[in-house]
């Protein structure tokens, strides 16, 4: 009772203080409802439907321009959950300092935003769904043509039953005339828990892109239209296993939109690869997928979105459909007077 009774305190002036010395206060409201329905047969991947809603309320305290201070919290539930199912949880509370050219951020922090351009080779597309924070740190450089980002994100502290585990990741593009380049990457790091009897070794597994590509979006009648050609080079290692072991494949995508419809396709031949954090359709040679989208309404704050894919690997064809809803509501409380 008196541990609650101080945190409260510490809560109360806390947020006095910030009161004191914020330059504007603002309310910022995310939610995200989600309807992902996953035919598969292939092998390393999960038959399911994911199907429920995201919200994520959140206070930020503006103490400058460049300084800004958030905290709120995501509450994540699949529908038609069980006692056993997920109901989640998670804080939102990081620190964001952003000028013309720079956006730092350490702490809990909405994670699609920052990462929805990071290729599904690299980084499964159900972390959207399943980790909605990105906890750790992020960075990101734009300047002209030019975007770089760095982020690390703190999957597991040690302990006597978890393993320390962490990604780090990069992604970048730089784009003259029609022409661009871009790349991707994580590191994966899983090493062992604080308990010596376990028989346990550390894993490092990492994968990164690149890609040259061409951006015709304004030479056509089409509102976008992208191709490129590129590159995925897989690393993994079992400590006291077997040394380094190096995949290497071909990817190629084309993006085509026009109005509220787009068609997206991305292909890949070469060595399978060992991805824990990557689309687990990558664990093939050769591997085809097929996107076709209708964007009922998009505006600035709301964004509706059908899309329904075909995935072609080793003889087969699986499907998927899915259905989501972005809404973005943002509104300043209170701005100090100058």
């Amino acid at each position: 009772m008196l541990r609650l009774l101080r945190i409260t305190c510490l809560l109360l002036f806390s947020i006095n203080y910030l009161n004191l010395n914020a330059q504007e206060i603002g309310l910022r409201v995310n939610f995200f409802g989600y309807a992902d329905n996953r035919e598969y047969g292939a092998r390393y991947t999960q038959d399911k439907t994911i199907f429920g809603t995201l919200i994520a309320p959140q206070i930020y305290f503006k103490l400058s321009e460049n300084h800004t201070l958030f905290g709120g919290g995501y509450y994540n539930q699949d529908f038609g959950s069980h006692p056993e199912d997920k109901r989640q949880f998670n804080p939102i509370a990081y620190y964001n300092y952003t000028s013309t050219n720079i956006n730092f951020a350490i702490g809990f922090m909405p994670r699609y935003e920052r990462l929805k351009d990071i290729p599904r080779i690299v980084l499964a597309d159900t972390f959207m769904y399943d980790r909605p924070n990105l906890e750790g740190m992020y960075f990101q450089y734009k300047k002209g043509n030019f975007d770089q980002r760095i982020f690390i994100d703190w999957l597991s502290k040690q302990s006597d039953k978890y393993r320390e585990q962490f990604v780090a990741g990069i992604s970048g593009k730089y784009q003259t005339g029609l022409f661009y380049v871009s790349h991707a990457g994580i590191l994966y790091h899983n090493a062992v828990t604080s308990n010596e009897n376990l028989k346990e070794h550390v894993q490092d597994n990492a994968v990164i892109t690149a890609a040259i590509g061409i951006d015709l979006s304004r030479k056509t009648i089409f509102d976008s239209l992208k191709m490129d050609i590129g590159a995925a080079v897989g690393f993994d290692r079992v400590r006291t296993e077997y040394d380094m072991r190096i995949t290497k494949g071909f990817i190629a995508s084309q993006y085509i939109g026009y109005k509220k419809v787009a068609l997206n396709n991305t292909l890949y031949l070469g060595q399978a690869q060992y991805l824990p954090n990557g689309d687990p359709f990558y664990r093939r040679n050769r591997y085809d997928r097929l996107d076709f989208s209708w964007s009922p309404f998009k505006t600035r704050a709301i964004e509706a979105k059908l899309v329904v894919s075909f995935h072609f690997s080793s003889g087969k064809v699986d499907n998927q459909q899915a259905f989501v809803l972005r809404y973005n509501f943002g509104q300043s409380l209170w701005r100090k007077q100058k």
